[in-house]
């Protein structure tokens, strides 16, 4: 088992080498959507499942760290789980069919603003 995710990652490494254009998304709604669908059971789901997380929670770490170099708090409640983070976004793609030709995290982004909207300050 070891072997094959070494295997895996000696052919996958290498594409972190290729360019992308800056504006280049990694995924689409669709994709991430696909991943984060995989049946319960299949052969498929450990993977995807663990793939669909591990987007969804760089994407939220990505967002948290630029709103804290903005000196700005984050709009996501801290005590959120990942699971809550999960049905949150597959919710939000599953209720915007069309728009999942977007970057996934400008959908994952958008589902979390959606869910938990960042309040107002008055000044």
């Amino acid at each position: 088992m070891m072997s094959k995710k070494l295997a895996c990652l000696a052919l996958v490494a290498p594409l972190g080498l290729l360019p992308v254009a800056a504006d280049a998304s990694f995924y689409t709604g669709n994709e991430l959507y696909k991943v984060c669908s995989a049946d319960r059971g299949s052969k498929e789901y450990v993977e995807r499942t663990y793939e669909c997380i591990a987007y969804i929670t760089g994407a939220i770490d990505a967002f948290n760290t630029t709103r804290k170099v903005n000196k700005l708090n984050s709009c996501i409640p801290a005590d959120v789980t990942i699971s809550q983070l999960r049905t949150v976004t597959v919710d939000y793609l599953e209720d915007h069919p069309k728009g999942r030709g977007a970057s996934a995290s400008e959908l994952v982004f958008a589902a979390t603003r959606n869910e938990w909207p960042c309040s107002k300050k008055k000044k």
